[in-house]
């Protein structure tokens, strides 16, 4: 048997949201609060927080971002309409916020079997670790307000903070739904 590997060739969408400053806020009120978490050894992100994966379902703010990522994805990778007579609509899966601190990092993964992920710049520096793809290198460096989607099963991670500044990410995956 001869085995070969090849990289993916994959759009990743990289562009800002307008509404960056409302989410920030929303953001840093409900870490004030006191946010749920899961535990760093339950996960690929070695985050100091990683709130559970159903974070504030019905934050009005929160909600128009995840809405607007998930027209954009719809706009460009048209899911299910490659010969079909109705396309596919996209249903949020999950979403969480992670804060990474100094020596935090992601190790390296995918999302499937979700279809489509999206990683969001909440709060960063620019000498912050970018979001790197591993399967080919590509770098998405951490600018505040830009949204990453891309299709899931996408390898990525995040090498370790080593600013004395946290990094504030949001993450969520999203489902592609026969009609």
């Amino acid at each position: 048997m001869k085995v070969i590997s090849v990289a993916h060739n994959a759009d990743i969408l990289v562009d800002t949201y307008q509404f960056h400053e409302s989410v920030k806020k929303q953001v840093v009120s409900k870490l004030r609060e006191g946010v749920p978490t899961i535990h760093r050894d339950l996960t690929n992100v070695k985050a100091t927080v990683h709130t559970t994966y159903n974070w504030e379902p019905k934050n009005i703010v929160f909600r128009n971002l995840k809405a607007y990522i998930r027209e954009e994805i719809n706009r460009h990778y048209k899911p299910g309409f490659i010969g079909e007579a109705t396309r596919e609509t996209l249903e949020e899966a999950n979403f969480w916020l992670n804060v990474y601190e100094k020596d935090d990092y992601a190790q390296d993964h995918h999302h499937w079997p979700f279809h489509y992920s999206f990683a969001y710049f909440v709060e960063c520096d620019k000498d912050h670790p970018p979001l790197v793809f591993t399967d080919n290198g590509y770098e998405v460096p951490p600018v505040e307000g830009t949204y990453v989607a891309f299709p899931a099963y996408l390898k990525h991670s995040v090498a370790k903070n080593t600013l004395d500044k946290v990094r504030i990410t949001l993450s969520g995956n999203f489902n592609c739904i026969h009609p």
